[in-house]
């Protein structure tokens, strides 16, 4: 019987891949006052489909391992329908829903681990049930304008009603994307949510605050742009959002280096890279659109990794902590080369996609003359290669610290298989940039009703400003990598070995056993002499949002005294400010 139910359940982790397979055409029927569901398969919502499509079983895998956590399971199973609503809606209402099945079944798995404290369950909560209100109340506005829930493009909406939509929508969908200064439930809630879980919330529930961003334009295309008019070549308004995004990226990323735990280095990286995500967006023409789509799926295949090899050590090490890690690359061979592969994909470097995924969104900064967010944006992804060999290096390649680092085995093949799965994505990818924009992104263009911006072959990426071949940039770094490899361990023999991890004696020292000799410990520490990096990193929203609870409370205090004082005075007031109210309009009425 636990056989089936577990194969039921895998069964339905498919459920994503399968709807893209069969879904043909639409679905409609009356809810009341002439309000109608419609649930439909548009390109955009296409596209994210198969996002859920390539994570959800990938996920499934190691949550399947036993002993099963079925509540966990009903949950994750729920999960997965509320955002194949959202995705398919056609409708706010049916969005709505999805939406808030989608918020409450992550709140309720955050709650299954046994990590996840009041504070930081409550930020989740918060966060997003704010989401959720916001987005309610752009629904009901936009309702008030059109009559019905469809989702279309406004008929020539004033500058307020824009304006009121955008910024309803607007924080919705950054909220749970996760943008500075929205972003503080999210490095807890990656941190504490089961380890498996986390990469389902990093590479797929974050998304769908990504789908709301892109769709929110095309709800009001042109009044926003005829308001405020164009900076360089770019929107006005996209130019504060990409700022937003820029902000974020830099940020996140310096916080990221000075973490000392797995996850949540992995949870600042997150809020990084989908910053970029949102300065593409902001950019807006087709070429920043195809580089922010292509980040969404680089993002999407590296974040699922990487936290599955994550989940892996720490199931077979017990550890978190980068100093308590160490010579993993020993027992842990299959993993070490899944975090490989992650840190060059996240890291944008060739020959990985990662790198074609940050060339467009580059070029589309190029193209839109926005020069000092294209040097922001460089700052933060030359910065982010320290997080990337600190996540490489102190779990793999430094001084093991622990007994369950010296004693670790690999991973179980439920964490490995879909590692695997995912270094193979990634290199395809890799080798054939343009099978991403054929397949995947060019449609979804010209649904938006851009301009596609085409591949010359499968194997090549090119744009107006340069362009590459992806099966030789390949071929190149890999034949680098077998000769430095080769030549390695032809010198291996000669090199001159330590007797002993602890022989420091040329250094002047004469550590013990029980000194910690682990550069990843303390790696980073250094960039706060920096002064800009120092005052980022002495900075946080912490501090505000306390502020804002204690006025809140200061208001809820205020208010509570109406209702324990003398009820009978303010029965009065309230009826001597009506009586005057109605005088007042009396005697306007008779004038």
């Amino acid at each position: 019987m636990s056989a089936m139910l577990r194969l039921l359940f895998f069964v339905v982790s498919l459920s994503p891949t399968l709807l893209l397979v069969t879904w043909d055409g639409s679905l409609s029927w009356a809810l009341i006052d002439g309000i109608r569901l419609h649930l439909t398969l548009t390109p955009l919502a296409g596209f994210f489909l198969t996002l859920l499509a390539l994570a959800a079983p990938l996920v499934a895998l190691p949550m399947l391992r036993r002993p099963c956590d079925w509540p966990s399971l009903v949950l994750y199973v729920l999960l997965l329908l509320g955002m194949q609503l959202l995705l398919l809606a056609g409708d706010f209402v049916s969005f709505f829903v999805g939406w808030e099945v989608m918020t409450w079944s992550s709140y309720l798995l955050l709650l299954r681990s046994s990590r996840a404290d009041m504070e930081t369950s409550q930020s989740f909560i918060l966060f997003n049930l704010a989401s959720a209100f916001l987005l309610l109340a752009g629904i009901l506005v936009f309702f008030s304008l059109t009559g019905d829930f469809a989702i279309r493009s406004l008929a020539e909406p004033s500058l307020p009603q824009a304006l009121t939509l955008l910024a309803l929508f607007g924080l919705a969908f950054l909220i749970k994307v996760g943008t500075l200064p929205l972003h503080i439930w999210i490095p807890s809630s990656y941190d504490q949510a089961p380890d498996a879980f986390s990469a389902f919330l990093s590479g797929s529930v974050s998304k769908m605050g990504v789908y709301g961003l892109i769709l929110l334009p095309t709800l009001f295309p042109d009044a926003l742009a005829s308001f405020a008019g164009r900076f360089l070549n770019g929107p006005a308004f996209g130019y504060l959002l990409a700022w937003v995004g820029v902000i974020t990226s830099v940020v996140a990323t310096f916080k990221a280096i000075s973490q000392e735990d797995m996850k949540r280095l992995l949870a600042y990286s997150s809020i990084a890279q989908v910053g970029y995500i949102t300065t593409a967006v902001g950019v807006g023409s087709s070429l920043a659109i195809a580089g922010a789509l292509y980040l969404a799926l680089v993002h999407t295949l590296v974040k699922v990794l990487l936290f599955i090899s994550v989940a892996g050590i720490v199931l077979q090490t017990g550890q978190r902590q980068f100093k308590d890690l160490g010579r993993l690359i020993e027992r842990m061979p299959i993993s070490f080369f899944g975090v490989l592969i992650g840190i060059i994909g996240l890291a944008g470097m060739p020959p990985l996609p990662g790198f074609a995924a940050k060339y467009l969104v580059f070029v589309s900064l190029v193209d839109a003359r926005w020069l000092l967010l294209l040097a922001a944006m460089i700052l933060a992804s030359t910065a982010a290669f320290i997080y990337c060999y600190k996540l490489i290096y102190a779990p793999f390649l430094g001084h093991a610290n622990s007994p369950g680092a010296k004693e670790a085995r690999e991973a179980p093949w439920p964490y490995l298989v879909p590692q695997v799965i995912l270094m193979g994505l990634l290199v395809l990818f890799g080798l054939f940039p343009g099978l991403a924009i054929d397949v995947l992104i060019d449609p979804v263009l010209v649904g938006l009703q851009m301009a596609p911006i085409g591949a010359e072959s499968w194997a090549k990426l090119t744009t107006v400003y340069g362009g590459y071949d992806g099966v030789v940039l390949m071929l190149v770094f890999g034949i680098a990598f077998v000769l430095v490899t080769g030549l390695f361990l032809l010198l291996r023999g000669r090199m001159r070995r330590a007797g002993s991890p602890y022989d420091l004696s040329f250094a002047g020292e004469v550590p013990t056993a029980d000194t910690p000799l682990h550069y990843g410990a303390g790696m980073g520490r250094e960039l706060r002499r920096i002064p800009l990096v120092g005052w980022i990193l002495r900075q946080g929203t912490r501090g505000f949002y306390l502020g804002l609870a204690g006025q809140m409370r200061a208001a809820a205090a205020l208010l509570g005294n109406l209702y324990v004082g003398r009820p009978q005075a303010w029965i009065l007031i309230a009826v001597v400010v009506l009586a005057a109210s109605l005088a007042a309009r009396a005697m306007m009425g008779g004038l």
